[in-house]
């Protein structure tokens, strides 16, 4: 009886682990007040080929979000996030 109680409780536990409810969403960070603040940060980046990439994948992420892809919006608006803290590449 113990041995029962417990396997369906670890089952239980192996589920709501599993369960997308308890995963955090990807394209949780596409939101207006997102894009505005990446938007803001790419503006401040120095002028070089890091800024022009970056606001090519804004760019991408705005058109994403417009089509109410998240997943290719979320992945765009990170690209152009991790452009933001490179060293500056001249021109």
């Amino acid at each position: 009886m113990i041995s029962r109680s417990f396997g369906a409780a670890l089952i239980a536990t192996a589920i709501l682990a599993a369960s997308p409810v308890s995963a955090k969403p990807k394209a949780s960070n596409c939101s207006d007040d997102r894009i505005a603040k990446a938007d803001a940060a790419v503006m401040t980046m120095a002028d070089g080929d890091n800024k022009t990439m970056a606001m090519q994948e804004m760019t991408s992420a705005k058109s994403s979000m417009s089509q109410k892809d998240m997943a290719g919006c979320s992945m765009h608006m990170n690209k152009a996030m991790k452009m933001t803290a490179m060293k500056p590449k001249k021109m």
